[in-house]
């Protein structure tokens, strides 16, 4: 065979390689903080679900004792504050205030852990006997809940 019959075998030059992985890195650049925010703002579930359980045993506590739990251990949780299911969240009873003590109402608060800690946009969830839903953070209750 001559050389004109066999043909080239070329492997990707340096240049193209590198064109290659300035395209993966920008679209890596553009997605990955979009999808921290989207695993945030799934795991806010979490919190929501955990008071919307409390207030729920809240009420059941208050129809046998004629008074609300001023203690997530008091409402058979394991700890207080109690850990959401999937421990992206803990729950907590507010404090009695003079406005509203504990006997009358209560005041649920859900508190980021681990990465929830850097939601800013909602911050901590909150649950009052109400129903009135709250947030510490910037964003509107809306959004959040």
């Amino acid at each position: 065979m001559t050389m004109q019959g066999i043909r080239k075998i070329r492997g990707f030059t340096l240049m193209e390689l590198m064109i290659a992985v300035a395209v993966v890195g920008i679209l890596a650049a553009v997605a990955f903080p979009s999808y921290q925010s989207q695993v945030i703002k799934t795991r806010r579930s979490d919190g929501k679900a955990a008071l919307m359980a409390a207030a729920a045993k809240q009420e059941q506590y208050y129809l046998d004792n004629k008074t609300y739990a001023n203690s997530m251990m008091a409402l058979g949780y394991a700890a207080n504050p109690a850990n959401s299911q999937e421990g992206y969240y803990q729950i907590s009873i507010a404090a009695a205030t003079a406005a509203c003590p504990i006997a009358t109402c209560f005041s649920l608060t859900a508190t980021g852990q681990g990465s929830q800690q850097s939601d800013g946009v909602c911050g901590n969830l909150t649950l009052s006997s109400s129903g009135a839903k709250g947030i510490t953070g910037t964003g509107t209750v809306a959004n959040c809940w």
